[in-house]
């Protein structure tokens, strides 16, 4: 689902992330996966509704710094940084022409519980690189991930996680099921340390709108 995705110089020299058809969405699986799923549900609910529906998400809502304290949120965060080096940079290469390797950190990530009748107003992440999604509990009657700069719905389905570029608006609709809809959300930034171009700083500008 991935293409045309290319960095491009700012007007100050630094790169800037650009991309269309930009959503990336993976099924995880394995023997152990419904252990998994069922720690990070243990772990949101642990963690308690801190928020109180002071953000644009109007549910319950964990704390920032799940991936700081949780080691279900730590496991999610390197399965998420794993997705991300697999997105090519097409136009991003060294000297010699190879393609440049990007490293990337979660920068925080927490959890979030609907109930019937909750929702998320649209809203974006940036200046974080990349945001993500993980589908603990939910159904095919869940209310979807919606970006309406680009009409994209995804109907949530347990174990899935979606990845996609900071800058884009998203939302979630109100909740029409009963029971609830649960997922761990969080953010990438560019680990400038570890990735394979050496910078001293660096400034990411959002692209202009609908692009």
């Amino acid at each position: 689902m991935l293409s045309n995705i290319y960095l491009k110089p700012t007007q100050d020299g630094w790169p800037e992330f650009k991309m269309k058809s930009p959503v990336k969405v993976k099924a995880l699986k394995g023997t152990s996966i419904k252990f998994f799923d069922d720690m990070i549900e243990k772990d949101i609910r642990s963690s308690g509704d801190r928020l109180n529906e002071s953000t644009a998400a109007k549910c319950y809502m964990t704390r920032w710094d799940m991936n700081k304290n949780y080691n279900s949120f730590k496991k999610l965060g390197e399965l998420v940084i794993a997705l991300a080096k697999t997105i090519p940079l097409a136009n991003a290469t060294n000297e010699g022409g190879d393609p440049r390797q990007y490293d990337y950190k979660v920068a925080d990530s927490w959890g979030l519980i609907y109930n019937k009748g909750q929702h998320t107003k649209p809203h974006q992440h940036w200046p974080h690189a990349w945001s993500f999604t993980y589908c603990v509990k939910g159904c095919e009657k869940c209310s979807p991930l919606v970006f309406p700069d680009s009409s994209l719905s995804i109907v949530p389905q347990e174990s899935q996680l979606i990845l996609w570029p900071a800058w884009l608006y998203h939302s979630v609709p109100v909740q029409e099921c009963s029971h609830d809809r649960i997922m761990a959300v969080g953010n990438l930034i560019v680990d400038w340390e570890k990735s394979l171009i050496p910078v001293t700083e660096h400034k990411l500008t959002p692209p202009p709108k609908g692009e």
